[in-house]
């Protein structure tokens, strides 16, 4: 009976190794290429820095340092370059140890902790809340403008210019770009992450790179949204300033009621309640005819609202007079009788005069 075949789930999840497989058959390698593969193979797993041959100066390598390590290794362990038989698992540590030290956030975890970023223990870490903060604070003021799935094969392609791919200079499928533009990211899934850090704007992702309109500047949308808010609290402030900051209605003169008192000699009387008031003459004597009944108005005005203030504290007053008396078991005569006994001329006033309290 024949054998059955694979099915097209396992077909589709194994076609990625195949090509690295298929790439190597009856290839040959150079000594340098096999002392490379067996070197890395030799590695820990989480040995990045020494993948890279970089363990001497992993204190002080940088970003470009790193790339260049990167550049090396995978020319000599790349699979369409490399016969070796285990060129292939060499090629994938290199990618992998490139995108821990190649990622800002991963490196200085990797650094910190001395174990995988991308492990589940360091996925706890960065779920707790009390963990990581700093580190996570770091990775936002340099976090990378967009990410994408992608193979080891479409990296390689994309670092080093091939296939039209955002890293690529017209340099031929070697063209090697040192300045610290862009780093990777090869997260713990089957796929590998880019991400692009500086620059004046992200990159699009390639299937969102047509079609996709252009953002305006920030500066003018923040500037267009707060425009409203702006000439709501600028406007009244220039006006402040220009009227002087002074009301354009003189101020009221000043008054006595009732009786003249020197220099308030010139008497008037308001017009609904009949009350007398003195003002003095020099402050009304360009005053017109208008003028002096707004101000007989005014007069009436201010006199019943001072007179209700006076007589609000006044009843406040005998209020506490009477309490006072009462006492906590018994009332004192004497004290209630000078409650009784205390005078509100300002509520009798307005009682006389027919107006409400």
């Amino acid at each position: 009976m024949p054998e059955a075949t694979a099915s097209g789930a396992d077909a589709g999840g194994t076609a990625r190794h195949r090509e690295h497989k298929q790439g190597n058959q009856g290839r040959t390698y150079t000594v340098d290429q096999k002392a490379a593969v067996l070197r890395i193979r030799k590695c820990n797993a989480t040995a990045f820095y020494d993948i890279l041959g970089l363990e001497t100066v992993r204190s002080t390598c940088t970003d470009s340092d790193i790339k260049k390590a990167y550049r090396k290794q995978s020319l000599l362990t790349h699979p369409d370059k490399n016969g070796h038989e285990h060129a292939d698992e060499a090629f994938k540590m290199v990618s992998r140890a490139f995108g821990i030290l190649g990622d800002k956030e991963k490196r200085e975890k990797f650094d910190k902790y001395g174990t995988d970023p991308d492990s589940r223990f360091e996925s706890a870490r960065a779920q707790n809340p009390f963990s990581g903060f700093g580190s996570r604070q770091a990775a936002a003021a340099g976090g990378g403008g967009w990410d994408d799935e992608m193979s080891p094969e479409e990296m390689f392609a994309r670092f080093f210019g091939g296939g039209g791919g955002p890293f690529g200079g017209g340099g031929g499928p070697f063209a090697f770009d040192t300045g610290p533009q862009f780093v990777f990211n090869f997260g713990g899934g089957p796929g590998i992450r880019v991400h692009q850090f500086g620059g004046g704007r992200p990159r699009a992702r390639p299937r969102e790179a047509q079609g996709q309109p252009e953002r305006e500047p920030f500066g003018l949308q923040t500037l267009l949204g707060l425009l409203p808010i702006l000439l709501f609290f600028i406007l009244p402030l220039i006006s402040s300033i220009f009227s002087g900051g002074s009301s354009s209605t003189p101020a009221t003169p000043r008054m006595v009621f009732d009786t003249p008192q020197a220099p308030y000699t010139e008497g008037r009387t308001t017009p609904n309640l009949n009350i007398k008031y003195f003002v003095v003459p020099a402050d009304v004597a360009s005053y017109s005819k208008s003028k002096l009944s707004q101000l007989d108005r005014t007069a009436e005005i201010n006199l019943v609202r001072h007179l209700r203030n006076e007589c609000e504290n006044e009843l406040l007053y005998k209020r506490q007079l009477r309490e006072n008396a009462m006492g906590w078991f018994y009332q004192d005569p004497e004290k209630m009788a000078v409650a009784d006994a205390y005078k509100m001329p300002s509520c009798d006033r307005l009682e006389k005069m027919g107006v409400s309290r």
